[in-house]
Order: structure tokens, then C-alpha cells, then sequence
């Protein structure tokens, strides 16, 4: 049974969905907060049981928004990366790429000098170069 509405009754019945919506977000919001984690912008931190971890700046490269960072590092290595709260793209979250750089460094595969690939006899192989 299909129910007639005029422009006007629509817009009323718009407009309090919405308003519903926008206080529903706001409750929300106000019971959940959604920066449980913790961003540490101190430039060391102790408690460690080989050190003090020390923070290094850094900028992710992996994609086009080019996040600023932390890097920690203990001992001289490093062992996690997290956002730069005065960022404006990431305000201090990084997404799973970004947090990922370290796996990408630490990866053992990763290649550490540059290769020139050269053909000998149709058979392509690659010789390490230095950076200069």
C-alpha cells in the first residue's frame, strides 16, 4: 500500500533522519574514542632492558601521501614506526603500508646495492655496482 507524501512532509522526514544520524555519530564518538593507541613524541624512551629507544624522523615513501613518522630504535636498531602526530595526512596513525616499512628494511631479500643486469650470450644476468 503505497503512502503519498508531499515535498514538504518528505523534507521534514529527511531532515529528522538526518539530524538522528548526526546525534547518533556524536554519542558514538563520545563513548568510543577512536585514538586508543598510544603516539609517543618524546625524543627517548627508557625502560628498555638493552637501552633507552630513541625516535628518528622519517617520511614514508611507500605511497602518494608521503606520511611523516617516528622511527624507535633500540641499540641502534630499529623496531617500530609510528605517525607523526603533527602530521596533517596521518595525525599520527600510519596505515598498514606505512607501519609495514620495517618489515620491508629488516626483509632479507631486500636488495642492499645496485645490480646492472648484462646479456652474455643471450643469457641475462646481474653484477652489483656501487652507489657512486
Amino acid at each position: 500500500m503505497p503512502t503519498k507524501f508531499s515535498r514538504r512532509e518528505f523534507i521534514k522526514i529527511g531532515g529528522l533522519g538526518l539530524g538522528g544520524v548526526a546525534v547518533g555519530g556524536g554519542l558514538l564518538k563520545a563513548f568510543f574514542n577512536a585514538e586508543t593507541h598510544e603516539v609517543y613524541a618524546a625524543p627517548a624512551l627508557t625502560g628498555f632492558t638493552n637501552g633507552a629507544a630513541t625516535l628518528s624522523p622519517t617520511v614514508c615513501e611507500i605511497c602518494f601521501w608521503q606520511c611523516a613518522g617516528w622511527v624507535h630504535s633500540v641499540n641502534g636498531q630499529p623496531w617500530k614506526i609510528t605517525g607523526n602526530v603533527d602530521d596533517p595526512n596521518c595525525h599520527g596513525r600510519l596505515c598498514p603500508r606505512g607501519t609495514g616499512g620495517l618489515g620491508a628494511y629488516l626483509d632479507e631479500d631486500r636488495l642492499r646495492t645496485p645490480l646492472i643486469r648484462t646479456e652474455t650470450r643471450g643469457k641475462q644476468t646481474f653484477r652489483e655496482a656501487s652507489w657512486e
